[in-house]
């Protein structure tokens, strides 16, 4: 196991698909394997899915003391997930030098997270353990998805979870069903999103995650030109991540109902010059909550 102590995977969670439940069993599951590390999970729902559904799957599986789970009932009327506030409220929460915006459908290459970690330790304020651009992502379709509560009594005895298994979680299985999509009007290019990991007080001292921004898009992209206009130094490791495929829903760029807002708001802070942007952060209502 490597020892990853000063870090915290912090995974923003809705289980909202079969395919979501698969994905954050596996994920969670390939973390806890190989790295001595804290994995905090923060599910906003109105019931506890993840407790119910994933957690005795992945109990039978690995070591789970390190795995912490906060549950959140969803107050929202439009049931939309507010991810970036979800985000903030683990980084806030997380005590270790280093932490990691993790996807729950992502899992890397396990040279890509030491690498990631060290890159931090020398000159990088955040690293993307990915290549830009149309290698930096494979996608992967996997052939199991969780529908019934048969799926779960018998999910590590399905052949390929037990071939997982068996090869000590090794993410080279997933070569086999995983493909580089094609980047079509700049769809399926791996660029700032998936997974990034920070120096934790960079993270806070650049303003977290902007709440502004609901459901999913375009923070990923915000996120980065906001820390390249502060300075940042922002690293990438030469490799790609596999992209577990899901069923997409209503929080979803593709049917993100606040995603008009979204791009709005996008439109208008990438036009800001440093002293503007600094200017903006510091006025926002949640940042004040948060750092006083």
């Amino acid at each position: 196991m490597i020892d990853l102590k000063q870090t915290t995977f912090i995974i923003p969670l809705r289980v909202d698909t079969g395919d979501r439940l698969r994905n954050v069993i596996l994920s969670t599951c390939f973390l806890l394997h190989h790295f001595d590390t804290t994995v905090m999970i923060k599910e906003v729902d109105s019931e506890r899915r993840f407790e119910t559904f994933a957690l005795p799957i992945i109990k039978r599986l690995v070591d789970t003391k390190n795995l912490v789970h906060v549950f959140e009932e969803e107050t929202r009327t439009d049931d939309a997930f507010h991810r970036t506030k979800v985000l903030n409220d683990m980084v806030m929460m997380s005590k270790t030098d280093v932490v990691v915006n993790y996807d729950t459908d992502i899992i890397l290459p396990v040279s890509s997270y030491t690498t990631a970690v060290e890159m931090l330790s020398g000159e990088c304020d955040v690293v993307y353990p990915y290549k830009f651009g149309e290698r930096g992502e494979r996608k992967v379709n996997l052939p199991l998805t969780i529908d019934t509560q048969e799926d779960m009594d018998g999910f590590e005895n399905n052949d390929w979870v037990k071939s997982f298994i068996e090869s000590d979680y090794s993410p080279d299985i997933f070569d086999q069903n995983a493909f580089y999509a094609r980047n079509v009007n700049g769809l399926g290019w791996a660029e700032y999103g998936m997974v990034q990991f920070f120096n934790r007080q960079v993270y806070i001292d650049g303003y977290l995650e902007n709440e502004g921004f609901i459901a999913y898009a375009p923070e990923d992209v915000e996120r980065h030109h906001r820390w390249k206009t502060l300075g940042y130094n922002i690293g990438r490791v030469d490799t790609h991540a596999y992209h577990l495929e899901h069923d997409r829903t209503q929080n979803s760029w593709y049917t993100n109902p606040h995603m008009v807002r979204n791009n709005q708001l996008w439109e208008e802070l990438k036009v800001l010059s440093k002293e503007q942007l600094i200017e903006y952060y510091t006025q926002q209502d949640y940042v004040k909550e948060r750092l006083g």
